[in-house]
C-alpha cells in the first residue's frame, strides 16, 4: 500500500518545487505568465512566509505541492485559508491524494477555528470542477476576480 504524506517545503526541495510550478503552469497552458524563481520562492515562503507550502510525497517520492495563506473576511468575521495552488502529477491523479490535501486543510481550520477556504479553477479544468463540486464546493458566481499588476499596480502610487 502506498504512503501518502503531506510535508513542510524545506529549503532543499526548492527546486522540486520550482520544477512542479513549471509543470504546472504547461497544464494550465499559463506557462507565458510564469515569472518565479527559485530565488523569489526562497524569498516569499521561507524568509518572509507570505504563504504556506507543502510538498505531496507518495512512498517518498514528490508527486504534487500545496500553497496556501491566510485570509480575513470582514463580512464573516473570521480568517480563512485561500489555497493558491494544489497540483498533483499526472499519473499520480485520482487515487485519493486530493482529497487528502482538502482534508488536511479541513483540520486546520478545525483547529484555528477559520470559517472558509476559497480557491479558484480555471474555466476549462473540468477535472478539477468535477473534483471540487464532489467535495460540495460552492462556484461563488456572483463574484468577479480583478488584478492590478506591474505597470498598473505601479500608477497606484500616482493617484
Amino acid at each position: 500500500m502506498s504512503e501518502f504524506k503531506i510535508i513542510d517545503l524545506r529549503q532543499e526541495d526548492l527546486d522540486i518545487l520550482q520544477e512542479m510550478i513549471i509543470e504546472f503552469a504547461k497544464y494550465e497552458d499559463m506557462l507565458d505568465f510564469l515569472q518565479c524563481t527559485k530565488e523569489k520562492l526562497k524569498h516569499s515562503l521561507l524568509k518572509n512566509k507570505f504563504a504556506r507550502a507543502f510538498l505531496l510525497k507518495e512512498n517518498e517520492k514528490t508527486i504534487g505541492y500545496m500553497i496556501y495563506f491566510y485570509t480575513f473576511s470582514s463580512f464573516w468575521g473570521s480568517g480563512g485559508i485561500y489555497l493558491e495552488d494544489i497540483y498533483i502529477r499526472e499519473d499520480f491523479r485520482k487515487k485519493g491524494y486530493g482529497k487528502a490535501v482538502f482534508k488536511f486543510l479541513g483540520e486546520i481550520c478545525k483547529k484555528e477555528n477559520l470559517k472558509r477556504l476559497d480557491w479558484v479553477c480555471l474555466n476549462d479544468n473540468i477535472l478539477g470542477i468535477n473534483f471540487y463540486e464532489s467535495l460540495n464546493a460552492k462556484h461563488l458566481k456572483q463574484w468577479r476576480n480583478y488584478r492590478l499588476s506591474g505597470e498598473n499596480l505601479e500608477k497606484l502610487c500616482d493617484l
